[in-house]
């Protein structure tokens, strides 16, 4: 129950602390190390056809050559030498992207994380009204055990007694828990 309340305030400083600070943290980490993590943004750009974090300038104000190919609506748009190759640049940024599928992820540990807790709540309940009901069991501990007897002595090999008794003693007998 405790990690589930630490990580309730987790996701809830990582939603309202971090996530706010998210882009800024995205563009200063990318203009202080472009080639790595223009390696990392290739595979989302080509995946969700946008450039850059926030747009294409982002490219423009790094040390590096060129554009990256991930950013061209079509392979190698770059190489093309005349004026036409902004048509074939996308030009809108990934942090949206990138915003939404965090939020998706903390949601999804969010709902999960609540469930977990409704389940150990559940279970606690449960656990209490079981420890209830048998606690009401416990609290006459005196109990009737019917014997049979016969006139005779029982032993293990006659069985004849065992069928012919017809006297039920009834006898209150405490037991003590262990």
């Amino acid at each position: 129950m405790a990690i589930n309340l630490v990580m309730f305030v987790v996701l809830f400083l990582y939603y309202f602390v971090i996530l706010p600070q998210l882009r800024p943290l995205l563009t200063h980490t990318f203009q202080r190390s472009p080639s790595t993590t223009g390696n990392l943004l290739d595979s989302i750009q080509s995946r969700y056809s946008c450039c850059g974090i926030n747009h294409i300038d982002d490219y423009a104000n790094l040390s590096i050559p060129k554009y990256p190919s991930s950013c061209c609506r079509i392979p190698n748009c770059w190489d093309n030498s005349n004026n036409e190759t902004m048509p074939l640049v996308y030009t809108k940024g990934c942090y949206s992207i990138i915003e939404k599928y965090v939020q998706i992820e903390i949601w999804t540990f969010v709902v999960l994380t609540g469930v977990c807790a409704f389940l150990q709540i559940f279970a606690i309940i449960f656990m209490c009204i079981l420890n209830e009901r048998y606690k009401k069991r416990d609290e006459n501990p005196n109990f009737t055990i019917n014997q049979m007897v016969s006139g005779a002595a029982m032993n293990a090999s006659s069985e004849d007694n065992f069928q012919n008794s017809t006297k039920t003693l009834e006898e209150p007998v405490e037991i003590t828990q262990i």
